[in-house]
């Protein structure tokens, strides 16, 4: 049923980003504390930031389709929530590691298990591949299949 209602949104909502130029980060559908809530992170291509604009003028029109189509794709209550992925955007889908590492961006992983006796790692992304991905660590290149990750972000210094 989730596969079915976010292929649904996805329909509804695809070309409102195509007109609008933005790029849909992750489309995600949680229940939590009695509530359910639809996450929509998009972006700019490019690695340009969205703007609260861009944002607003998005949340505007999404919610006039959905409040128009005749078959909600949710059709109990929900949270419509849509926002930036944000600088420290969480990195699942292959295509995400493909656009950290054109944009030349720090990333951190967490393992399921420990490489080297750690499980936390840091680096500048080196390659992606359709099996996994290298960054450059401090202990030089690391290769990591995309089945050994359980969590990727950007890393962001301040």
């Amino acid at each position: 049923m989730a596969g079915q209602a976010k292929n649904a949104l996805l329909t509804l909502i695809q070309p409102i980003l195509d007109d609008q130029g933005l790029l849909l980060w992750q489309l995600s559908i949680k229940n939590g504390g009695g509530q359910k809530t639809v996450e929509v992170l998009v972006d700019r291509p490019e690695h340009v930031a969205v703007t609260m604009d861009d944002l607003t003028l998005f949340t505007q029109a999404v919610n006039e389709v959905l409040d128009d189509v005749d078959n909600d794709p949710i059709p109990e209550a929900y949270l419509l929530d849509i926002s930036s992925p944000g600088l420290d955007r969480p990195l699942v889908e292959q295509w995400h590691f493909q656009w950290a590492l054109e944009g030349q961006e720090p990333i951190a992983l967490a393992l399921f298990s420990p490489r080297s006796g750690q499980k936390k790692w840091t680096g500048k992304l080196t390659e992606v591949t359709d099996q996994g991905i290298t960054i450059e660590s401090d202990q030089g290149l690391q290769q990591f299949n995309y089945d050994e990750i359980a969590k990727a972000a950007l890393d962001v210094q301040f």
